[in-house]
């Protein structure tokens, strides 16, 4: 028969296993990969100007994301809405953009993709 001692060791047991896989289920939860917002902010560039864009989106040097995009003589638009497929936190953001003289431009921007907003990228000078 079990006493009182041997019924509190089960229940302490059974509380520790409970609390432990609330946290590893919390856990998995927040490193799991999700969709998150990017946008490329093109404003400062007239329109019809950007023919194309080659975006790469880096984390401790691994692609996420590669976009390349031709627009022809219409030229991008002016925000690049992309959807990267990752956990939440910071990124480095490679862009080049050809105008249509067939001149490149490449800027490198660092941000955070959270849940719920999407980070912003402005290009100067495009």
């Amino acid at each position: 028969m079990t006493g009182p001692r041997g019924r509190g060791g089960l229940l302490l047991r059974l509380g520790f296993l409970v609390l432990l896989g609330g946290g590893l289920l919390l856990w998995s939860e927040l490193r799991r990969p999700r969709d998150l917002a990017l946008d490329l902010d093109l404003t400062s560039a007239l329109p019809g100007e950007i023919v194309e864009v080659d975006v790469t989106v880096l984390r401790d040097g691994r692609p996420l994301l590669r976009l390349d995009q031709k627009y022809g003589a219409a030229g991008a638009p002016a925000t690049l809405h992309l959807a990267v497929r990752a956990r939440p936190g910071p990124v480095e953001v490679d862009v080049m953009l050809i105008d249509a003289r067939g001149n490149a431009r490449r800027a490198r921007a660092s941000t955070d993709l959270r849940a719920g907003a999407s980070a912003v990228v402005r290009v100067r000078g495009a």
